[in-house]
């Protein structure tokens, strides 16, 4: 199917870039390594997992068996201030929503099941309305300040949810599911680490040190 277009395009002499690899071209190495240091597995799946995650429209709904991903959102969002991780279980639920949604800050609902509470419909669909200055949004029929660096993420640790097809249009549900080889790759990466500690180490403070500069 690819090798279709690409040849179509070289025939109509349209400018094609031959082998394109996808992954290095939204982002390069550096970024694969922040994510590593953050908690993202090295595997090329959890790698493409987080592109989507981090460039997505929409909010994402990981499907999450193993936890790699719920590990890698806690670490890469409390690094900064005011993440909060809830459920829909918990009695305090709905101020953790409404005060992330004012300050703009990071909201994390793990253990998703197959039904999602209602009373996230307006965030998923993201119905905000302009008052004044200011934002707003609807929770439970009132009116509340939304804030456009909110950020939600959910998690689910059932192995093959049954999502309706509407929940599937109002997020992005992205499979974290390991698969044979990422954990294959995983491993691999992990003896690595073990083998040649000091020259990944030294290789992490370089991408630091470029970062930084």
């Amino acid at each position: 199917f690819s090798s279709y277009f690409l040849n179509d395009a070289l025939k109509r002499k349209i400018a094609v870039t031959e082998d394109l690899n996808i992954v290095r071209f939204l982002i390069d190495e550096s970024q694969i390594t922040d994510w590593q240091i953050e908690g993202l597995p090295s595997d090329d799946h959890s790698v493409q997992n987080g592109i989507i995650i981090t460039r997505t429209s929409k909010y994402p709904l990981l499907v999450d068996p193993q936890g790699q991903g719920l590990q890698w959102l806690r670490s890469r969002e409390e690094q900064g201030d005011g993440c909060k991780i809830s459920n829909f279980n918990d009695k305090f639920f709905l101020d953790h929503l409404r005060d992330q949604l004012r300050d703009g800050l990071a909201l994390i609902v793990e253990n998703v099941t197959e039904d999602i509470d209602p009373v996230l419909d307006p965030v998923l669909e993201k119905v905000v309305v302009r008052a004044g200055r200011t934002l707003q949004i609807l929770i439970n029929e009132k009116p509340h300040e939304y804030n456009e660096d909110f950020k939600l993420y959910m998690t689910s640790m059932l192995p093959s949810p049954n999502f309706s097809p509407e929940l599937y249009a109002k997020c992005t549900v992205i499979d974290f599911t390991v698969t044979m080889t990422g954990l294959e790759q995983q491993l691999l990466g992990r003896v690595i680490g073990q083998e040649k500690a000091e020259l990944e180490e030294e290789r992490a403070k370089l991408v630091e040190e470029v970062n930084n500069n």
